[in-house]
């Protein structure tokens, strides 16, 4: 029963400031075409947002002062496959695949590689960049394996798009920055909110 509190508690941090977002982009952009289309397969991205970031492990601010230091050079690795290609690497690339495939699906803008793999990257590098408060290994072979994943679920989404042509054609856009700032909140919601002291 504890781990599934743990997990709800955790779902919530990442989803309410999403949620947040949300009434506010409604608030301001009023209603339109495929909104419902639209806020449906947004919600399957941050439920997906947040299995990503409980499956890395990331630090919260209430981390902060429990390790003797916060940052620890010997848990940072910058050099590139320094111990080999192993089953991890396979898992980064397929745990970012669905955030590739989602992007362009929901967001018309974004069906581009480039602009894909960019958010495959900011997510990673902030999952990384916040794993430095638990103990966790920073790592580059995460940062390029998911932004490689990332890329290849684009790929797969190209491939269905030629398949079925109708796929993601109720997409809309409600604000330039979407896609980026959900990726931002669902991690920030994570690091700021998240007290798992209240749960242990």
């Amino acid at each position: 029963m504890g781990i599934l509190i743990e997990r709800f508690y955790g779902f919530l941090c990442v989803f309410i400031p999403c949620l947040i977002y949300q009434g506010w982009l409604l608030k301001k952009e009023g209603r339109t075409a495929h909104l419902g289309y639209h806020l449906f397969w947004v919600n399957v991205c941050v439920l997906y947002l947040y299995l990503a970031i409980d499956v890395a492990g990331i630090g919260s601010v209430w981390d902060i002062g429990s390790f003797k230091t916060i940052i620890r050079g010997d848990e940072i690795h910058l050099l590139p496959f320094s111990e080999g290609i192993g089953l991890t690497t396979v898992l980064n690339i397929i745990m970012f695949m669905p955030l590739g495939f989602l992007v362009p699906l929901i967001w018309r803008s974004y069906r581009n590689g480039i602009k894909v793999m960019g958010i495959g990257l900011l997510f990673s590098g902030l999952i990384e960049f916040f794993q430095l408060f638990n103990y966790r290994t920073t790592d580059i072979d995460d940062l390029l394996m998911n932004t490689l994943g990332a890329l290849f679920g684009y790929l797969m989404f190209v491939g269905l798009k030629k398949i079925f042509p109708q796929v993601g054609e109720k997409s809309i856009l409600l604000a330039k920055y979407e896609p980026i700032v959900y990726v931002v909140l669902s991690i920030l919601g994570e690091f700021l909110l998240f007290n798992w002291r209240l749960i242990a």
